[in-house]
This record gives structure tokens, sequence and C-alpha cells, in this order.
């Protein structure tokens, strides 16, 4: 496996991986990551590829996030790598937002849940 890090985001590779995925999918996943309210420790995530050329979907993805000590996982795969990657960020930032909602939208639930006031 090589391994490529800058900044938070660890990129590994497994297989033959195009060229450009492994930033591709550092700059998706980190674009995810800037929204999270709670401090990002570390994310590491693996792209690989199945070697049997019989297997469907052999483009495979996935992210172990540390978000304030709490794991965050997904995964994606695909008939490209494009694919999987872009299924492990919608994964990932669905995860995210259930465990951090944003408190944006909190008040407007709070608000919308309340009951409509009637006037004399």
């Amino acid at each position: 496996m090589a391994i490529r890090e800058t900044g938070v985001v660890q990129v590994r590779i497994s297989g033959v991986v195009q060229a450009g995925m492994a930033e591709l999918a550092k700059s998706k996943v980190e674009a995810v990551l800037r929204h999270v309210g709670e401090p990002v420790l570390s994310a590491r995530v693996v792209l690989s590829r199945a070697a049997d050329p019989a297997v469907q979907r052999p483009a495979i993805a996935w992210a172990v996030i540390s978000v304030n000590g709490r794991m965050v996982r997904a995964s994606g795969v695909g008939s490209t790598m494009r694919e999987a990657v872009a299924e492990l960020v919608a994964r990932l930032r669905i995860r995210l937002e259930r465990a951090w909602p944003d408190e944006r939208e909190q008040g407007r639930r709070s608000v919308a849940s309340r009951r409509p006031r009637r006037l004399a």
C-alpha cells in the first residue's frame, strides 16, 4: 500500500488505481470534513481495486474518520474509482450529519416543531 499524507486526511492505495484518484478522494473528503463542528483528529481513506475481472464493481473506497475521538466509518463501491469515491463521500456526509447535526438545522427544526399560536 502506498501512503500519501498531507494535512489530516491520509490516502492509501491498494492495487492498481488510476492516477489522480488519491488527490480526488482527499479533496472530496476534506470538503465534507470542513462542515463538521467538532475537531477531526484523523482521517484515513483507502482506495482499492479488485484484481478479479469478473467483479462487476471492482473499485472500493472506504474511510475511517476520528471526530473528537468518535469513529465514523463509510465505504463506497463502483465500476470506476470515481463512482466509488462519490458513493463514499455521499455516505460519509450522511453519517456525519446524523452524528453532528448542523446547529442551523436544529434551530429550524425547533421552530417548526412549536405549536402554532392562536391569534385572539
